[in-house]
């Protein structure tokens, strides 16, 4: 009973971090200058955190792998520059329309693993957490306004990409080298996406060194970390329990009465975070296909045993 409560804190200590990380990262950025994320930042923390891991575990050279490299930095590349594709353009995006577009991210990974793996199971279970995340978004935030070209392209391509590079991240071989190239594939799209706001003059570098960058290297790094460590359904929940933190610490620092029509939208948004998390039992029988060489995966098997 231990050993399985230590191998479950082992598995979700950095989903837990990075949920609360995210969702308080607005109260960090109200309160100290230089602390919002901007291309240029979220570039210098993908980096420094990829030099800081091979400099701490410095793993050997790799072997023939420079197919599973790609895919890892491929993988790292889209999942984590998702969520800033808002920051491309040239108006400030709102919040809450990237908040309901990376509600869709999901749905996105569900069709994309059962396209992948070519089973016999049905979306249904799989899809409806999602389209009950943005059920309740719905009922809480302000909807958006898809009367613009730029920003619905936006808004399509955030959760696709990040969906996408979810279970294309998964789906490389778990080596030492796979954290880091995902790091380092994530680094060069952002400082390219910096590159043109500072020639296109839409944005510019400031707060690149400060806390800005050691926040988003945190994030990047817990991100792709929890992703290793659970599958990509359950690392998807973040997109309905972030949203449910911030609202519920919006409520805590500025009380008021809820209407039932929030009431209700913050229960779909738990309820679909625990169906998230809860692994559909086809990706319970893959996980307990890993080899028994990979203590990730080894530790999932552990507690998918011990719990029956």
């Amino acid at each position: 009973m231990r050993s399985a409560r230590r191998a479950a804190w082992y598995l979700w200590w950095p989903f837990a971090l990075l949920c609360l990380l995210r969702g308080s990262r607005w109260i960090f950025s109200g309160s100290l200058p230089g602390s919002a994320t901007t291309l240029a930042s979220a570039s210098l923390g993908c980096g420094s955190a990829a030099a800081l891991y091979l400099l701490i575990v410095r793993p050997s050279a790799p072997h023939n792998q420079s197919g599973e490299l790609f895919r890892s930095a491929l993988g790292g590349a889209l999942l984590i520059t998702g969520p800033f594709l808002g920051l491309l353009y040239p108006h400030a995006l709102p919040a809450a329309s990237l908040t309901m577009a990376l509600a869709l991210t999901p749905v996105v990974i569900a069709v994309c693993e059962a396209a992948t793996r070519h089973t016999g199971e049905t979306l249904a279970g799989r899809l409806w957490p999602g389209l009950a995340t943005i059920a309740g978004l719905l009922l809480l935030l302000t909807q958006p306004s898809l009367s613009n070209l730029g920003e619905d392209a936006i808004l399509v391509l955030a959760p696709l990409l990040t969906g996408c590079g979810a279970v294309l991240f998964c789906s490389s071989h778990n080596s030492v080298w796979r954290l880091p190239a995902a790091l380092l594939g994530a680094c060069t799209v952002l400082g390219l996406g910096a590159a043109i706001n500072l020639a296109t003059h839409v944005g510019g570098w400031p707060g690149m060194a400060g806390l800005a960058a050691g926040f988003d290297a945190l994030e990047a790094l817990l991100a792709l970390v929890a992703l290793g460590r659970l599958s990509a359904t359950r690392w998807s929940a973040q997109f309905a329990i972030v949203p449910l933190l911030v609202l519920l610490e919006g409520v805590v620092f500025l009380p008021a009465s809820l209407p039932a029509r929030m009431i209700v939208g913050l229960l779909l948004l738990a309820v679909a975070a625990v169906a998230l998390l809860v692994p559909p039992s086809e990706e319970s029988r893959f996980d307990l296909r890993a080899s028994p060489a990979d203590p990730p995966l080894r530790i999932k098997a552990d507690i998918h045993s011990s719990g029956r």
